[in-house]
């Protein structure tokens, strides 16, 4: 009778967990998001663990409900490089990737909290996507929104090598002279980035006065100043 009492309890906690942080996945009458739901495994893991190894096959997906977890990957140089962090209501986009390519996994998460998620086998994910249009809605979903965040934060990252190799195209391409005839456009495809990223860049050395921008021209003012940044 306790036994029973206790598990009643627990599944009374664990359907709260998924209501709050998948509202949309609980409150579904759909029978392979039900399954999903009751197959799931709850795991605990504690501060400061790791939850997934560089290299490693991605064999679980995870619904995080409470904690926090953080998303990295090392350098050469052994520098740990946050990507981003998952949370309640969060998926982990480089999971997602990895179940659908097969490929191994390229960085490390570790619990920044202690961490609850609900876990589901690989083959279980598969098969949901197979069966469930509401789960690959939801999957689908929640990878476009967090690849924004993604794309954003190596923009971020990649700022400093950017600027570097604007500052390196700029001086090529005026050689001997100081007016280079291009488009911001031009310049975007040449380093393999947007428009908005080289124009935000080429703002900046302007306010430096680096260089002088006109409409379909870019004028080199301070060509040492540029050298610099190579």
């Amino acid at each position: 009778m306790k036994a029973q009492v206790d598990r009643s309890k627990k599944d009374e906690q664990q359907a709260q967990l998924w209501h709050t942080a998948y509202p949309d996945l609980a409150n579904s009458t759909e029978p392979t998001i039900r399954h999903i739901i009751e197959q799931a495994l709850q795991v605990v893991v504690s501060a400061g663990s790791l939850i997934i190894s560089p290299g490693t096959q991605c064999k679980q997906y995870l619904f995080v409900v409470q904690g926090k977890a953080r998303v990295h990957v090392l350098t050469e140089h052994g520098r740990e490089v946050l990507l981003y962090y998952v949370g309640p209501s969060d998926t982990c986009v480089l999971t997602t990737s990895c179940l659908l390519s097969h490929e191994l996994f390229p960085a490390g998460i570790i619990a920044e909290t202690e961490v609850t998620a609900f876990a589901v086998s690989a083959s279980l994910f598969e098969q949901a996507l197979d069966q469930s249009s509401q789960f690959r809605r939801f999957v689908f979903k929640k990878f476009g929104e967090r690849l924004v965040d993604v794309v954003a934060r190596m923009e971020q990252l990649c700022a400093p090598s950017i600027e570097r190799y604007l500052a390196k195209t700029l001086l090529d391409l005026a050689g001997d002279s100081e007016q280079i005839l291009t488009t911001h456009q031009d310049l975007a495809l040449r380093l393999g980035t947007a428009r908005e990223v080289v124009s935000r860049h080429l703002k900046h050395f302007e306010v430096n006065g680096w260089v002088l921008l006109a409409r379909g021209s870019i004028s080199i003012a301070k060509p040492d100043d540029l050298r610099l940044l190579i």
